[in-house]
């Protein structure tokens, strides 16, 4: 049977909680999909009345991580696109959480670094952001946890490519091409 027939099967889930919910297509995209929002939801509760969002969490965490790093790496740590690194890192900097130094390698860069108000605040919400990502492993078995996450850091890195910011999404068509294209079929 090819792998495609294969993953598409379904899964019939037996939790009666679930009752009347159509079951789970063994496809990755749809399961990534439903498992990233699990994992955003769970984030995003876990940080709800702090003054950071899971963005900014997650800017404090690479700045903790890599000292010094540029605005463009960030983005590229983080997987996003970099305009939206560069708001993070105005709004971070404005909430004195980080500050940008010159690089004297290149003057035109900035270094990133976390300010200690900044690795205050990652202290204290690790805590909570761990916590969270423990609860949404906590279905798997310990050992199930790390094979899980090494299989993913497998995939990820394998599809790196691939991992482009604002990919997959539907390009907007101006309405001159649009009637252009239109015009063709």
């Amino acid at each position: 049977m090819p792998l495609s027939d294969v993953s598409m099967r379904r899964v019939e889930i037996k939790d009666q909680s679930t009752a009347g919910v159509p079951p789970l297509v063994r496809s990755a995209s749809v399961l990534v999909r439903r498992f990233q929002l699990i994992c955003a939801t769970m984030i995003a509760d876990a940080l709800a009345g702090e003054d950071v969002v899971q963005l900014e969490y997650g800017a404090l965490v690479c700045l903790e991580i890599e000292p010094g790093i540029d605005q463009r790496h960030l983005a590229e740590a983080m997987g996003i696109g970099p305009s939206n690194a560069s708001l993070i890192v105005n709004r971070l900097q404005s909430k004195g959480l980080i500050e940008r130094r010159i690089n004297y390698d290149d003057r035109r860069a900035r270094e990133l670094y976390l300010k200690p108000k900044g690795r205050a605040i990652w202290r204290r919400l690790r805590r909570k952001a761990n916590a969270a990502n423990d609860q949404v492993l906590a279905p798997l078995m310990p050992n199930q946890r790390e094979l899980f996450l090494d299989c993913l850091v497998r995939i990820i890195e394998g599809n790196r490519a691939y991992a482009r910011p604002g990919a997959g999404r539907r390009k907007r068509v101006s309405q001159g091409a649009d009637k252009y294209i239109r015009g063709l079929s």
